[in-house]
């Protein structure tokens, strides 16, 4: 019998779960407790939070707590795919039903997802258009392929994650609200960073060692003066600019009192790129390569969400 390739082991699964999340705090618990709750119906859940505060961590550890754990979970990035492909890509197609439609067609993620759970995250970038689409999955429990003619019965679990305020997308004509309602049935708000400060010098210690092993470095020893830095640092960014922090702090052995600083610093470089932009750079191309291009490897090796890989990506252009 063929072994299956990493590759395969990874495909289509849910790698975090609750006791992967980390925090102590009292918001942080109760929300993990609530999540858990969330996790045993099959109704659709809505995440909202401001980015970088973990929306795709909780998707995958609520996964991993349902009935539905042994099936696929699919995370769609929906502000990630370009307009014209993102139909087929959640509905698939069949063979001829477009220039270029490779032989045989595609499954769409819905199909992938069946008996199972897809993420949908950045869901307020989904075009007016798709949504529509989306409605008839969840009302009626099919989904129609780009030039198919049968619709495909599917028993797929949604969850939905943002960091927009829908209800005003919804105000604004950008957000049916006829979806809004189909998907706003069981919420879940993620607390900032600066709503669970006590969490903030565990989690910072806990990427530092993660940054200095990942780059064969000493752990640095920080200060009670560098500890104060951090606890009174705003974190705007949430959990995703601190682990940028703790990726500078394990290269450099500094810690700047804010990423405004940080910015200012780098205006004296003469190209556009800052140091910090460069390192994380460099850093994300060594991961690609030691991972064979592999995403899915590079993300678990860089200790990022799939959504978070590729956003990076993007933003250095790198193919």
């Amino acid at each position: 019998m063929r072994r299956k390739s990493y590759d395969e082991i990874l495909k289509n699964k849910a790698i975090y779960t609750f006791d992967k999340l980390i925090g102590k705090s009292q918001i942080f618990l109760d929300t993990i407790d609530y999540a858990k709750k969330l996790a045993t119906s099959s109704a659709t859940i809505f995440i909202q939070g401001e980015s970088g505060t973990g929306k795709e961590l909780f998707a995958h550890a609520i996964h991993n707590y349902s009935e539905r754990k042994e099936s696929a979970f699919i995370a769609v990035n929906c502000g990630a795919i370009p307009h014209t492909l993102i139909e087929s890509e959640l509905f698939g197609y069949e063979e001829g039903s477009f220039t270029g439609a490779k032989k045989g067609g595609q499954v769409g993620k819905f199909e992938q997802a069946d008996s199972g759970t897809i993420f949908l995250d950045e869901i307020g970038e989904m075009p007016l258009s798709l949504q529509i689409r989306l409605l008839r999955v969840i009302e009626e429990g099919v989904v129609d392929k780009v030039g198919g003619k049968n619709p495909i019965p599917v028993d797929v679990r949604i969850i939905a994650a943002t960091n927009k305020n829908l209800k005003l997308e919804v105000e604004k004509g950008r957000f049916r609200q006829d979806l809004y309602y189909r998907i706003f049935v069981l919420p879940l708000f993620l607390p900032t960073l600066k709503e669970r400060k006590e969490d903030i010098p565990i989690l910072f210690e806990y990427f530092l060692e993660k940054s200095a092993k990942r780059n064969g470095v000493e752990i640095p020893k920080i200060s009670k003066e560098e500890v104060q830095k951090i606890l009174n640092n705003p974190w705007s960014g949430n959990i995703r600019e601190l682990e940028n922090a703790a990726e500078l702090y394990a290269i450099t052995g500094s810690f700047p009192t804010s990423f405004i600083e940080l910015e200012r610093a780098t205006e004296n470089f003469p190209d556009k790129m800052g140091r910090l932009e460069k390192i994380e750079k460099t850093e994300l191309e060594k991961a690609i390569i030691l991972n064979e291009r592999n995403l899915s490897k590079t993300a678990i090796y860089l200790g990022v969400s799939r959504s978070t890989l590729y956003r990076m990506l993007k933003k250095y252009n790198i193919g």
